[in-house]
């Protein structure tokens, strides 16, 4: 589950959104034993832009998009099985796109609810005991304007 608040105008805006995982994080030792439970469920968050290409063919803020940004995730795991658990926090960068539909009426020229289906990749870059990996996102919304 997610939240994303942002600002646009006809050919784009800025968005920030977090992201929380369902599950914990599996730890292992150097052997590949797993030590259940000495992983907390990560948080993820994003800043980044939102571009409309196509903004003169659709109605404003409908149609495809892309979107790009900087970001982090947020975790902490019990490595030692001493001290409890440590935060480590790495930063990544997101690329994807996406497209809205509006879910209104075509009268007034702009519609107050959007279904939004995104497909976005992100890429953590390696920090402490965390390797680089990349994650593939797919979301479906309902986006809001005010």
């Amino acid at each position: 589950m997610g939240f994303q608040a942002g600002i646009e105008s006809r050919i784009g805006g800025i968005e920030l959104r977090t992201l929380g995982f369902s599950s914990a994080v599996e730890v292992e030792d150097q052997g590949g034993a797993e030590f259940p439970n000495h992983g907390r469920r990560p948080f993820v968050w994003t800043a980044g832009v939102t571009a409309y290409p196509l903004a003169p063919v659709f109605r404003a803020g409908t149609g495809p998009f892309v979107a790009g940004g900087l970001g982090g995730i947020l975790l902490s795991a019990d490595l030692d099985n001493v001290e409890g658990q440590t935060w480590y926090h790495s930063f990544l960068w997101s690329l994807g796109g996406g497209a809205r539909i509006a879910m209104g009426p075509e009268e007034p020229s702009w519609a107050p609810a959007f279904l939004e289906l995104r497909v976005e990749r992100m890429r953590v870059w390696s920090n402490g005991p965390l390797r680089s990996f990349t994650v593939w996102v797919g979301a479906i919304g309902i986006a809001l304007r005010n």
